[in-house]
């Protein structure tokens, strides 16, 4: 139940049941406009969990994913202001607003 509680909280669907087929093609991202849109969008999702989990030990392991989500955006914001060989791979793979700092954090 939890599993599909914490998969519902992000956005996807509980793994299917029965046998597996191919797996699904990678569309590179196409959901979000650069790697730290991804993060902010999953740190929300995960906030939202937490508030609306009945279950303390659910809570606490999302709390945990929370704390990783928000070192991966501090990471990939010092990144950005650096400007190091991360950032420009980013910049290159996203665009021109790949990397856009700290905007809408919250």
């Amino acid at each position: 139940m939890s599993t599909m509680d914490m998969a519902s909280a992000l956005g996807g669907a509980p793994p299917a049941a029965g046998p597996a087929g191919p797996p699904p093609a990678d569309t590179g991202g196409e959901d979000f406009a650069n790697s730290l849109e991804a993060l902010q969008v999953a740190q929300e999702a995960l906030q939202a969990f937490i508030r609306l989990d009945p279950d303390h030990a659910d809570r606490a392991i999302a709390a945990q994913c929370l704390q990783n989500v928000i070192k991966l955006i501090a990471s990939n914001q010092d990144s950005a202001q650096a400007g190091d060989l991360t950032s420009l791979t980013r910049a290159l793979q996203g665009g021109p607003t790949a990397n856009t700092g700290g905007a809408g954090l919250g």
